[in-house]
């Protein structure tokens, strides 16, 4: 899979998804918390795991006041490690929508990953920054764009003992979703990332071997208890 291609595919989403004309979008005035069991199902070999790769969890939505969102997730994946053929591992997301105008808002956020093998485990944190756009065509939706920012040791040292060298991971994600109907929301996310492998810690000179991956996912989010679609939620 070739990042230059998920682009592509993404940018057309998000023409398609824009009306041709402008329409005034509205912001929710109902600020009660909105909870969600969620799953979705794709591919992920470029970064490892054996196809196909799916997820299970739940998440939630708070609205405060106008234009503060807090989102929460937490999700697990019984997705295998191809070097290993096994393994399953879980994540969790915390993220800020700070709505700028009615259509566009400002995100931030930390996500926390543990993958278990039976050879390694592996886990930590990784920021994240990027944008919230209200989009509508034949329904409601947004689409998310976030930056992942790299974390985690590059080699060992003695005052920095790390035991399993960060893969420094980082790049987008897209996240397009729509409101079907009143309790179900579902839609398609890509990423493009870049990331490297483990390399001797006992030779510093010798580069770690660095690549670009790609990952397709579709999902779906059931609401409960249902609530009135909104143009503009």
């Amino acid at each position: 899979m070739r990042p230059g291609r998920i682009l592509r595919y993404f940018l057309i989403l998000s023409i398609w998804t824009v009306p041709a004309r402008a329409q005034e979008t509205q912001i929710a005035s109902d600020t009660s918390p909105r909870f969600f069991l969620d799953s979705d199902v794709g591919i992920r070999a470029e970064l490892g795991f054996l196809p196909p790769s799916s997820d299970f969890g739940a998440s939630l939505e708070i609205p405060l006041l106008r234009r503060i969102e807090i989102q929460g997730s937490a999700s697990f994946s019984p997705d295998k490690k191809k070097i290993t053929d096994d393994g399953h591992s879980i994540s969790a997301y915390g993220t800020g929508i700070l709505w700028i105008n009615p259509r566009v808002g400002a995100l931030g956020g930390v996500e926390y990953g543990q993958l278990w093998t039976s050879q390694f485990d592996e886990g930590g944190y990784a920021p994240f920054l990027g944008a919230a756009i209200r989009t509508h065509y034949e329904y409601p939706g947004r689409l998310y764009i976030r930056y992942s920012i790299p974390t985690g040791c590059v080699w060992a040292t003695p005052s920095n003992p790390c035991k399993l060298q960060s893969k420094r991971l980082q790049g987008p994600t897209f996240r397009q979703e729509f409101q079907l109907v009143s309790h179900i929301r579902a839609g398609v996310e890509a990423g493009i990332y870049h990331f490297c492998d483990q390399s001797n810690e006992d030779d510093p000179a010798v580069p770690r071997t660095c690549h670009w991956a790609g990952t397709e996912l579709i999902f779906i989010r059931f609401q409960f208890p249902a609530w009135r679609r909104s143009g503009g939620y």
